[in-house]
């Protein structure tokens, strides 16, 4: 499963202005979303760290729903039902066990992005100002994926993106949608695990150490 991502290139022409690319994400941090409003894609920031308006303890944010539980679980259930977002991303990492020791793996496609599902939630304070914030939705591993963990990322197809996020999707075909979504990745290559700290930053943290695994 994974708890980083990387962020680089912008998804739309049209970014906010504050946003700035990222080699090695990690929950806590901002990153832009794409989600529907008036019928309309935009693109915005929001906390890696799902905090509904009624959540209280703020360190119990969850940065990862299970698709297995999405919609019975309190923390993620309305923003299923009506808050669903795409987190556009570079690529992500998964870690390897090796023995005593994990070894990171950047995964992603050969050509183009990967468009994962995501959550979000807008947390209002008592003098109006607000921030947003999301979850990335996650699956049983498939693919390359699941050579490395037993969960992965849940990455859309184009028709796939389009239900996940149109209101007219029935809540109850979403969850089949995304236990049933192909993994998107086509290769993959160990990194430095000098990235598995949060505070490595820039374009090494996805540079291969070693031979890149591609989709056969």
């Amino acid at each position: 499963m994974s708890g980083r991502l990387a962020q680089f290139s912008a998804p739309v022409p049209d970014t906010p202005r504050d946003w700035k690319p990222q080699w090695n994400l990690a929950p806590g941090q901002r990153l832009l979303i794409l989600r529907k409003s008036g019928g309309k894609l935009e693109c915005q920031l929001a906390l890696w760290n799902l905090t509904p308006t009624w959540l209280r303890q703020l360190d119990r944010a969850a940065f990862s729903a299970q698709a297995e539980f999405v919609h019975e679980k309190p923390m993620f259930a309305q923003a299923l039902s009506q808050r669903r977002c795409i987190i556009p991303v570079d690529g992500f990492f998964i870690w390897q066990s090796q023995g005593k020791r994990k070894q990171p793996w950047y995964l992603r496609r050969q050509q183009g992005g990967l468009a994962i599902a995501g959550l979000w939630e807008r947390y209002s304070l008592e003098d109006g100002s607000y921030w947003d914030s999301c979850a990335l939705v996650t699956a049983p591993a498939k693919g390359l994926p699941a050579r490395l963990s037993a969960r992965m990322p849940v990455t859309l197809s184009a028709t796939e993106q389009a239900l996940w996020l149109a209101s007219a999707t029935a809540v109850g075909a979403l969850q089949p949608l995304l236990l049933n979504a192909e993994s998107r990745v086509t290769m993959m290559h160990p990194v430095n695990p000098a990235m598995s700290s949060p505070n490595t930053t820039g374009a090494q943290c996805c540079a291969p150490s070693g031979q890149a695994v591609l989709l056969d």
